[in-house]
């Protein structure tokens, strides 16, 4: 996360939620979101560490981090509505979203060319 590589610094607090959930980790979850301009999901993760689903989340450093995430989140909504077209129709914003669901699939699939997923199956088949 202190690279800037917020993409990746999801994935591992993801994986490391998974593996061991505690209230620090969603805390890096939610900023590496809020990094990412992932504000609806940063909302979610926070909630849930303020609702106490995770262990930790009654420690008063924490509960002080919380705070100061949510400052940070509530002001970036703040500066994205504003800064947002008021043209800005429940279409536009649905394509918007749908635009930001398939960039983030689009980091899950092959870092491959495909010219080399094509070759690969060739490959294969000269092995056999």
């Amino acid at each position: 996360m202190q690279l800037g590589n917020y993409s990746a610094a999801e994935v591992v607090y993801r994986k490391a939620q998974s593996i061991d959930p505690d209230a620090n980790k969603a805390c890096n979850l939610c900023l590496c979101l809020i990094r990412q301009k992932q504000y609806t999901e940063a909302r979610l993760v926070i909630e849930s560490i303020v609702q106490g689903k995770f262990p930790g989340s009654h420690d008063h450093k924490l509960r002080n981090r919380v705070e100061e995430l949510l400052h940070e989140l509530g002001t970036c909504e703040t500066s994205l509505l504003l800064s947002a077209p008021s043209g800005l129709s429940l279409g536009d914003a649905f394509v918007e979203g749908l635009d930001q669901l398939m960039s983030r699939l689009n980091l899950y699939k092959s870092r491959r060319l495909p010219v080399f997923e094509e070759i690969s199956s060739f490959r294969n088949q000269l092995a056999c």
